[in-house]
């Protein structure tokens, strides 16, 4: 952190305020962590950052979320790609949150993850399931 104040301007030193701004902007994407600068992102880190963890549990159990251990509906790339997407219930919709690329990544972990074999996704197939669900919601 030293190092970035040597750098960027402190908000009460007579510097430009765009200067402190985009200081500060690069601070806060630099703490977003690896996992939204990746190519390709980890899924894992989305998964956890964007809160998923907090209703379908960090071991994919559930709670207030569905269970993903074992989940034959995780077999359906459509229908996972489209859940993260549209929301449902007490989840909310990701479509302005994550990009193509981010939620195909986090598909992917799941259907991957705590034993299951369902496969990933790629983010060509997110995009077009993004497509088409905007007829649905």
């Amino acid at each position: 952190m030293r190092r970035l104040n040597l750098i960027c301007p402190l908000p009460g030193a007579r510097r430009s305020r765009r200067i402190f701004a985009a200081c500060a902007l690069a601070a806060v994407v630099a703490r977003l962590g690896p996992a939204w600068a990746q190519d390709p992102p980890n899924g894992s880190e989305i998964f956890t950052s964007s809160g998923c963890f907090v209703c379908h549990g960090q071991m994919g159990n559930g709670g207030a979320g569905a269970s993903f251990r074992g989940d034959r509906f995780l077999l359906i790339t459509d229908y996972v790609v489209a859940q993260i997407l549209l929301g449902r219930g007490i989840m909310p919709s990701f479509a302005d949150k994550l990009n193509d690329r981010h939620i195909a990544a986090v598909a992917s972990y799941i259907r991957t993850s705590w034993g299951n074999r369902f496969g990933g996704v790629k983010p060509e197939e997110a995009a077009q399931i993004r497509t088409n669900s905007s007829q649905w919601g």
